[in-house]
Order: C-alpha cells, then structure tokens, then sequence
C-alpha cells in the first residue's frame, strides 16, 4: 500500500527521541479509505450524542471534538491497512519481532473547535487499568488532512528534552481538559508536526504529547492506532484488541474479517 520502507534512521531516531516521522507514506486509496470511515465514525458519534445516549468512553464533545474506535472490525479496508505491510515495517523498526495490534480510534476535531489535548502518555491508560508490567505500547498517529499550526497538530516532548521512557501517573478522574491529570516540564521545547496529509507520526506510549484547538474553518481528522509487544491482559482477560501483526519478525497475514450488521 506504500513504496515507503522504514530503514534504520528511523529506527534509531525511534530510540533516541522517542519518535519518527513519514511524510505522505500513504497512496491515495488508502487515505481515501481513511478518510471516508473517519467521516462515518464522526456522523455516527454525532447522532448518539444528540440523542442523548450515554457513551462508555464519555471523552466525545458534540460540535466539538469526536473519539471513536474500533473500525478494524468493521471496515475491511481498513483492517487491511491496520495488518498490512507498512505497519509492520513500522513496528519492526519500533517494537521488534513481536506485535499486537491493541486498538485503532479516529480523533477529529470540528472547525474552529474549543479543545485540544492535554499533554499526556497515552500508555497511562494501561496504567490506570492496572497493567503497569506492560511495556508502554506503540502509538502510529496518522494525519488524514494537512497538519498546520492553525489546526492543532499534533506536538511532542522528545526523549532528548525530557527522558521520560516510563508512564507517569494520570490522574483520570479529572476532565481531558485539565492541565493537572499530569505535569510535564518542558513544554516551551517541543516538536510541532506541520505536515502534510498521509504521513505518520510513530510515538513510543510514554512520549510526552498535545495539541492545540482547531482554529481553522476546516475540519482536523487524525487517526490513532496502537500495538503491543505481547497481548495485553488484565484477570486473564484482553483488555482491548490482540491480533497478530509480526510473530519472530514474520508479518501475519490477517484473518478475513467476518460479517457485521450494519449500525
């Protein structure tokens, strides 16, 4: 799906800052594809929210910013590149051998929005579910338009500023919106992403990250996926998704998906 290989420069800018970057590394189809269920998954989002239903992950602000996972088990295309080839070059330069992947949740926000993102380690979720002995995850955050300073890119804190390579306690019971679920120094040097449309941004689940509101008239669409080294598990049960990206470095070719109802 992508002519683009990831060598060791990128592997060795992963160790170090925490990080690395692939400008336009996907074709057109497949940022189309992305793109069309990211619309869908924010049309769906916005109808339950004004219908008033409770949503398990209460994080989704109508007319403002939407959270919505799980289409790697309802859209064949994009299963297809969540398990397909350049991902898991990515997560050989990133992981290793061994890789799961754990979830998949598109982030968009609406135009001229009124929230950003804290900066946060998205591995702290494993942490507050209890599963501080799993080694942070791999997050891939994929630009579905263009990333400006207007339309709150995304921003990190590398490893070579703060070296943080370990999850710091959030405090989750405090809104997304609150500067004191966990404090980083640091925040005045940080790396913003002013990219171009289908290109990666390949972050290591502690790394220190943020973005602004979207003060642009158009609307902001990233998509966030994570894998795992190894299956993730809490009481002997999954706590999210564990399907098989590279077992000894080998890509596994994924299982068709089987047949859904339409929502």
């Amino acid at each position: 799906m992508s002519a683009r290989r990831v060598g060791r420069a990128e592997a060795e800018s992963f160790r170090r800052e925490g990080y690395f970057l692939l400008e336009r590394c996907l074709v057109p189809d497949v940022l189309d594809a992305l793109r069309a269920a990211s619309d869908r998954a924010v049309a769906e989002e916005e109808a339950q929210l004004r219908s008033g239903q409770a949503r398990f992950v209460p994080v989704s602000t109508l007319d403002d910013r939407y959270v919505v996972s799980g289409f790697v088990e309802r859209d064949p295309r994009v299963r297809a590149f969540l398990l397909g080839e350049l991902m898991a070059d990515v997560c050989r330069a990133a992981l290793g051998p061994e890789a799961y992947l754990f979830s998949d949740t598109f982030v968009c926000k609406s135009p001229n929005n009124q929230h950003g993102w804290i900066w946060h380690q998205d591995s702290s979720y494993l942490d507050h579910f209890g599963c501080e002995g799993y080694a942070p995850n791999l997050s891939v955050w994929i630009a579905l338009d263009d990333m400006t300073v207007d339309n709150g890119s995304l921003r990190v804190i590398p490893f070579s500023v703060l070296d943080v390579r370990k999850v710091i306690r959030h405090d989750l019971s405090l809104p997304w919106t609150s500067d004191d679920v966990v404090r980083f120094e640091s925040h005045e040097m940080n790396r913003l992403f002013v990219i171009p449309a289908g290109s990666l941004v390949v972050l290591d689940g502690a790394l220190p990250h943020a973005s602004d509101p979207n003060r642009s008239s158009t609307k902001r669409r990233a998509y966030l996926v994570q894998y795992s080294r190894t299956p993730v598990e809490k009481d002997g049960k999954l706590v999210q998704l564990a399907i098989p990206l590279l077992r000894d470095g080998v890509h596994q070719v994924p299982a068709p998906m089987a047949p859904t109802r339409a929502r």
